[in-house]
This record gives structure tokens, sequence and C-alpha cells, in this order.
């Protein structure tokens, strides 16, 4: 009789135990992009700084602010930013610090590539995108990244994501899976 009491005090305490382990949460699946929340960008700091990298930030951060998160090699005194560019940053932007022989520092900025944009989950700018960038995504050979490109020039240089759907070669199926790596806003 004492065994079956010491049994059943032992099942009691271990029931609460085996019951907090378990979840009853659905885990959902993932999506071919994470989502940022839309005040949140990612850019990538490279040159002269101590901390190179690919940095989540607040939109509408300046890009000497980046600049002084991925931490200067050396203090900066002066810097110019590149002619012709924005010195707000958007998704995707890339930061470069160089060093000049005067001391002085030029910030350039750029775009990062197509591949790091598919990797990072940043989409993709279907206006600017040549044949070799519309060839890295899945489905998509060189035969048909040049039809796509000639389509866009035959209409303006404007193409649409629902565009793609008239472009000979792409069916339904290759267009659903080339899709989700566009902003289809």
């Amino acid at each position: 009789m004492r065994r079956v009491v010491i049994v059943a005090c032992a099942a009691l305490l271990c029931v609460p135990v085996y019951m907090k382990s378990r979840t009853n949460q659905v885990v959902p699946v993932r999506a071919a992009f994470r989502a940022l929340s839309s005040n949140r960008i990612s850019v990538k700091v490279s040159g002269d700084v101590i901390h190179p990298g690919i940095y989540e930030i607040s939109a509408n951060t300046l890009a000497i602010s980046v600049i002084n998160m991925a931490v200067p090699a050396r203090p900066l005194k002066q810097h110019k930013i590149e002619p012709f560019t924005d010195s707000l940053l958007c998704n995707g932007s890339t930061v470069t610090l160089m060093e000049q022989v005067d001391g002085s520092h030029l910030v350039m900025m750029g775009h990062m590539t197509v591949p790091e944009r598919m990797i990072m989950g940043i989409p993709l700018d279907i206006t600017t995108m040549n044949e070799g960038d519309f060839d890295r995504l899945p489905g998509i050979g060189p035969a048909l990244a040049a039809r796509i490109t000639a389509y866009r020039q035959k209409n303006g240089g404007i193409l649409r994501v629902d565009d793609l759907n008239a472009v000979s070669g792409i069916g339904e199926k290759k267009f659903i899976l080339i899709k989700k790596y566009f902003n289809t806003l």
C-alpha cells in the first residue's frame, strides 16, 4: 500500500512538469522572406570601418549615422557624400567609407547585389535588374532572362511584376515561384 501511495505522489508531481513542457501553440510556416516592420531597413556597411557588415536600422537614418555605428577606423574629420546621392538610406542600401590621401573621408552609397538582397529577404526592384540578375531567380535561365529584359525595353523600360505573365516562357507556376522575390505593392 505504501508503494502505491509513493508512486501516486510521484505521478502527481510529474504531471505538472510534463504539462508545462508541452506547447499548445501552432508553429507558423516560415515565409520566403523574413518580415521586417515597415520602420526597419537593412543596410550593408563596408570600407574603412572596424565593424563592417549588415545593420538593421530604423528607416530615415542618415548614412553618417550608420558609419558611426560601424566605427570608422580613423576619426572622421571631414567627409563628402558622393555626388548625386541622397544621404537617407533605404532597404538594401550600401554605404562604403573610403579614407582619402589628404585624411578626409568619402562616403559612397549604392545598393546591395541581387544575390545579397535575395539572401537577406529584401524585395528586388524589377525595373533595375539586368539579364544576369533575372538569371539568378529560380526557374529563369539565360534565354528567359533575355526575353524579360527585351519585353521591359519594348514597353518603355517599365515593368511591373504582374507583367511577367505576358513574357513568353513564364507560366502560372513559374510566376508564383518568382513573384515572392519582388515587392508587389
